[in-house]
């Protein structure tokens, strides 16, 4: 399963048939790794890894790029969730839209504040433990 990024921050690159694009902060791509490239491809993209260790391959507006780690933000999915880990995930998305809809759900994740964004994970992670903690019997405490 492939692991999905989002550009961290605001970055450019250049492509031979398109010029310059412009690539916006949290724009959804996907890692790639090496082994999924053609050869020609695995031969080009083999060397810039070796020379720019802290690069890693994405495909963000259809293209294949190395770009610094920095520059991107991954999340690894979660696998093998339990049903009651499922149901858990399930509640918290009532208080998830309740918070949103209080704070404007018109606007874009990237302009939250960081307190916004806190207070987001905050809701999300106490929704699933209260769930949990309700619905899980072989937790004694």
């Amino acid at each position: 399963m492939a692991t999905t990024i989002w550009t961290r921050e605001r970055t450019s690159w250049h492509d031979p048939k398109q010029g310059w694009m412009d690539l916006p902060i949290a724009l959804k791509g996907f890692q790639v790794r090496l082994e999924e490239l053609s050869p020609q491809e695995k031969s080009i993209f083999g060397k810039i890894l070796k020379q720019a260790r802290d690069h890693v391959l994405v495909r963000l507006a259809g293209q294949v790029r190395a770009l610094s780690r920095t520059k991107v933000l991954g999340v690894t999915n979660m696998t093998d969730a339990t049903d009651l880990e499922k149901a858990a995930m399930a509640a918290a998305l009532r208080p998830l839209g309740e918070y949103v809809a209080s704070i404007g759900m018109q606007r874009p994740l990237a302009d939250y504040t960081r307190e916004e964004v806190l207070t987001l994970i905050e809701v999300v992670i106490s929704a699933f433990q209260d769930y949990f903690n309700k619905n899980n019997d072989e937790i004694p405490f």
